[in-house]
């Protein structure tokens, strides 16, 4: 049915009528003065949310190259310390306990948080710590963590939820077990946080993983002391540095005195516990930037930075004093041990290399088992012509007897 046409003029009245309802506003002033102030809270929210997300790409990006870094240094206090530095970024760090566990599942090293020579706190190693050498309690570890894959596992804390303000962190790499953390924080932890500590354990783990294959590969298993290729390869760096800046540098050679005698009496079981004695006593004895190595059977040395001749010469003589008073059993029978050494100085010598220094302090070595043992001697120039006359131009340090058989 055809629709009649409508009058022109009534068309011309509904068209006003549209254009009058444009003009009218939709929303009140009020209304449109919230939009505009939802619209610029959203803009900043915006704005805020991406600065935020630049500075958290901007740190994870400082901390993997941390992580590479890291892979390099073997020294777990360095590893710790930068580890700390930036869970400080993360969150204010009120607790920071780090347990390295061995092979066999014991704790071997405990560190914690101490004031340094400036006051301020690192992370340092703590012998009293009541876990050292406890063996890690595997139900508490288990519910500690928590499986990614068959043979990976994480730490349960960093799972979504909850704003806690301390977190235990079993470190794996794979599924072996590297250490534990124990992070606490004055501050709730909340999910941004735990996501910025997830990226920092990656670099974390793999650098106590590199420092654990590169201390088995530089160790000597049965004293615990540098090996000799490790040594070697340190005296090359430091006669390099003495070289450059002219500090002094000493390197002491030790022998054990009569030491097959022990074995062919005795049994081998009691020499391999005299030098694992003896490997303790050394590291006790040399500062954290010397180094001590066992050179191959009973034959041993260190290497002293910045340190002269007569400093060298007291801390061997500190090391025999002490390995003389040590009281050795094996199957009820009591023994005693002594050792001989010999301390060379390269302080002085321009025209020398390192293999000659270690030369010398052999020789130095020989003077004083040739003058008796349980003895230190110093290498001079005329320790030479002494043993072609056999007159001893430099007295040795006194022996004292072990002491009496209780």
């Amino acid at each position: 049915m055809a629709v009649p046409p409508q009058p022109v003029g009534s068309i011309r009245r509904l068209s006003g009528s549209v254009q009058r309802l444009h003009l009218i506003p939709v929303l009140p002033f009020w209304g449109e003065v919230l939009l505009a102030f939802v619209a610029i809270a959203s803009g900043f929210l915006l704005w805020r949310a991406r600065a935020r997300e630049r500075v958290l790409a901007e740190r994870l990006a400082a901390r993997e190259r941390g992580g590479h870094f890291l892979g390099e240094s073997p020294e777990p206090a360095a590893i710790l310390k930068h580890a700390y530095v930036a869970a400080c970024e993360i969150v204010p760090v009120t607790r920071f306990d780090l347990y390295r566990i061995d092979p066999e599942g014991e704790v071997e090293e405990a560190w914690s948080l101490q004031p340094g020579e400036n006051g301020e706190l690192a992370p340092a190693l703590d012998p009293n710590n009541p876990f050292a050498g406890k063996k890690v309690d595997a139900r508490r570890l288990r519910d500690l963590s928590v499986t990614e894959t068959e043979r990976s596992f994480a730490p349960k804390d960093l799972l979504h939820g909850g704003r806690p303000r301390r977190l235990r962190l079993p470190l794996y790499s794979g599924d072996r077990l590297l250490a534990h953390l124990d992070l606490g924080s004055s501050d709730p932890i909340d999910e941004e946080a735990k996501a910025e500590i997830r990226a920092l354990l990656g670099p974390l783990t793999a650098s106590l993983h590199a420092s654990r294959n590169w201390r088995v590969a530089v160790t000597d298993e049965l004293s615990g002391l540098a090996s000799r290729r490790y040594f070697e390869a340190r005296l090359a760096e430091e006669w390099a540095r003495r070289d450059r800046y002219e500090t002094p540098l000493t390197v002491a050679c030790f022998d054990l005195d009569r030491f097959k005698t022990i074995n062919d009496t005795l049994g081998h079981a009691a020499g391999d516990i005299v030098i694992r004695k003896f490997g303790s006593i050394m590291k006790d004895a040399v500062r954290a930037s010397d180094l001590a190595c066992r050179f191959g059977g009973e034959e041993f040395a260190t290497l002293l930075t910045n340190t002269s001749a007569a400093s060298a010469r007291t801390v061997a003589d500190r090391i025999r004093r002490t390995l003389e008073r040590t009281r050795f059993e094996i199957e009820g029978r009591d023994f005693w041990v002594t050792v001989s050494a010999g301390v060379a100085d390269a302080a002085s010598l321009s025209e020398i290399g390192p293999h000659e220094l270690l030369v010398r302090a052999d020789q130095a070595l020989y003077a004083a088992k040739a003058g008796g043992r349980n003895r230190v001697r110093t290498w001079t120039e005329r320790l030479n012509r002494e043993r072609d006359t056999g007159h001893r131009s430099e007295p040795p340090t006194p022996a004292e007897p072990p002491p009496a058989d209780s």
